[in-house]
């Protein structure tokens, strides 16, 4: 059977560097071979061709000729016989999206290390990963989601084949030291692969991951028909944070210290964030990586595929990430409103909010919100944050006619799967749910650049929301007292962080106190009314001096020392405070749906093992 098949050889773990032997029999006298410009799931532009080091072709009759085309692509000029290409690619991209190669571990995504060839990604395509030759990689095993070649292959160094090209750049693989725990919902196989050793409590977080799948398998009434097993793959590192989906898999990355210790009772923040990230990434088992926006079928890799619809497909996500964690019984309901208040807040406290509407922000993620500056909390609104916020504006409107955000999500799944949702397909199933009149609104809500009605959707739910002025720049939540006798501190509506031992202005608020004073970006502050300012005496200096006077402030702007007047002001009232006050629409929302559950397993060898 003619196949495409890529050999990847660790040549030099010191120097970050993987040989890709590239194999296939040409169909035509000449073949394209491309590297794709991004991965699914992130949409920016990786470039990952820029890793390329060397590249040559041959044959069995000697060497063919490369003519490279543009950043990512080479033609290559065919004889009628097998071709081999031979490139050697860096690998130190400490993330999720491409492939990292030290010491320790390799995280390999074919999508930043496999060409494809012209006229042959339909083909099956074998890819072969040689174990490294080190003592420190002796006892190192490979995860993937990916098919063996050899029915007998678990866990090792050897040949792995996907159906297609598109299939092959969807399925990392990670080799290294790891745990691996087995679990199972709906009688399919689910791994959770930890790398590293690491002083944690594995059996719980299979456990937790376990009630967190059944909970997103309950919204849309079962497990996707082709799933044959999932694989949790968490890289454990000194510090990093993120996730990408797969259609088998998700690989992610998370700090040492956010694995669960042992015999810990409540989650703490850090594990609570982590469970989020992986509830997070396989809520996309369905949303997304199924169920697509229909620009997306096929996805085209070579530049920028644009969607007006991640608001559904991130913000959704989004929404039953931390659902899944209350409803499951992992976090309590007090914990989650907290949850809700920071979501809120880091909307409303954005000028953005009234300035970029959620198609837009969809729309120009590539450019806009991947690619974030200084001044993005007035210019870019997050599909993510406020998309969020949406669902639960639908969720509040749909249990208010006895329904719920969980059928739309169904009826969409059943209804869009093999053909993909164009932007009108949410307000489409509103209206043929029944709900033509929340359908307008939504597209309202959508089209246009504006707050949302959260106040409302919360009084649905069974909550009260107020709003509080902020304390300082990093406050999101937190109920407090509402009440006009709070005397809240004066807000310098900026953000600030310590270089080169000065604190130094790093985000502006439109309208806010730094930007009527004249602050901008890069300055560094020195003293305030004739004080020292320094990161721990900022805070005191804006509590004590009066609301609504106008006091010295002093700086350095690049080499100039400067004096403004900065204008005392407490912040506008944005910091949401959510309360319970309907305790039966709120328990009906979230409710505790736990499953019977079997055992989790903790398999050091076989993914087979039942």
């Amino acid at each position: 059977m003619n196949r495409v098949s890529y050999q990847l050889e660790i040549q030099d773990v010191t120097a970050h560097r993987i040989e890709v032997t590239l194999n296939f029999v040409p169909c035509q006298n000449i073949h394209l071979l491309s590297m794709p410009a991004w991965i699914p799931g992130s949409y920016m532009i990786r470039d990952f061709a820029k890793h390329l080091l060397t590249i040559s072709a041959f044959d069995a009759t000697g060497s063919l000729t490369l003519q490279q085309l543009d950043k990512q692509s080479w033609q290559l000029t065919c004889r009628q016989q097998p071709v081999t290409v031979i490139y050697q690619v860096y690998a130190y991209d400490l993330s999720v999206r491409a492939a990292y190669v030290d010491d320790e571990l390799a995280v390999l995504n074919p999508a930043a290390l496999c060409l494809g060839v012209s006229n042959l990604n339909s083909l099956p395509q074998q890819i072969t990963l040689a174990k490294p030759q080190s003592a420190a990689a002796e006892s190192w095993r490979v995860a993937t989601a990916l098919t063996p070649v050899d029915g007998t292959l678990e866990l090792g160094f050897g040949a792995y084949q996907a159906a297609d090209y598109a299939s092959l750049v969807d399925s990392p693989l990670l080799a290294g030291v790891f745990n691996l725990q087995q679990f199972m919902v709906d009688g399919m196989p689910h791994y959770l692969v930890v790398t590293g050793n690491n002083l944690a409590d594995f059996s719980r977080l299979a456990t937790d991951l376990q009630q967190i799948c059944q909970q997103q398998r309950n919204v849309f009434g079962g497990l996707p028909a082709d799933l044959d097993q999932y694989w949790f793959l968490l890289w454990v590192t000194e510090q990093g944070y993120g996730g990408l989906e797969h259609k088998f898999s998700t690989l992610l990355l998370c700090n040492r210290y956010d694995l669960p210790a042992a015999n810990s009772q409540q989650p703490d923040d850090n594990y609570q964030q982590l469970l989020g990230l992986c509830s997070h990434e396989y809520f996309h088992t369905w949303w997304v990586k199924r169920l697509m926006p229909a620009e997306f079928k096929p996805y085209q890799l070579a530049a920028e595929q644009y969607s007006k619809q991640l608001w559904v497909y991130e913000g959704f996500t989004s929404y039953f990430d931390d659902l899944a964690l209350v409803q499951g019984g992992l976090i309590s309901p007090d914990r989650y409103l907290l949850v809700l208040e920071k979501l809120i807040s880091r909307v409303t406290r954005s000028p953005s909010d009234s300035l970029q509407s959620l198609e837009d922000s969809s729309f120009n993620a590539w450019t806009k919100f991947y690619k974030q500056d200084e001044n993005a909390i007035n210019a870019v609104v997050s599909y993510y944050a406020k998309g969020a916020l949406l669902a639960l504006c639908l969720e509040g409107a749909m249990r208010q006619q006895g329904s719920s955000l969980q059928s739309l999500c169904h009826y969409m799944y059943q209804h869009y799967l093999a053909s993909g949702t164009d932007e009108h397909s949410v307000f489409d199933s509103l209206s043929a749910l029944g709900f033509a009149e929340l359908a307008d609104s939504a597209r309202d809500w959508v089209t246009q650049s504006k707050p949302l009605p959260i106040q409302h959707a919360a009084s649905q739910l069974g909550l009260t929301l107020n709003f509080r002025p902020a304390i300082d720049h990093n406050d999101l939540s937190g109920s407090g007292d509402n009440s006009d006798s709070i005397a809240f501190p004066a807000s310098l509506a900026a953000g600030v962080k310590v270089q080169q031992g000065l604190l130094t202005i790093t985000q502006i608020i439109d309208g806010g106190a730094a930007h009527q004073a004249g602050l901008m970006v890069g300055d560094q502050l020195l003293a305030l009314a004739g004080l020292k300012i320094t990161e721990q005496s900022l805070p005191q200096l804006l509590r004590r001096a009066a609301a609504g006077t106008e006091q010295m402030l002093t700086i350095y702007r690049k080499d100039r020392l400067l004096t403004l007047q900065l204008p005392l002001q407490v912040a506008p009232a944005k910091i949401a405070c959510l309360q319970f006050t309907d305790n039966d629409k709120a328990s009906r929302w979230l409710q505790r749906n736990i499953a019977t559950l079997p055992t989790v397993i903790a398999d050091p060898t076989a993914p087979g093992t039942s």
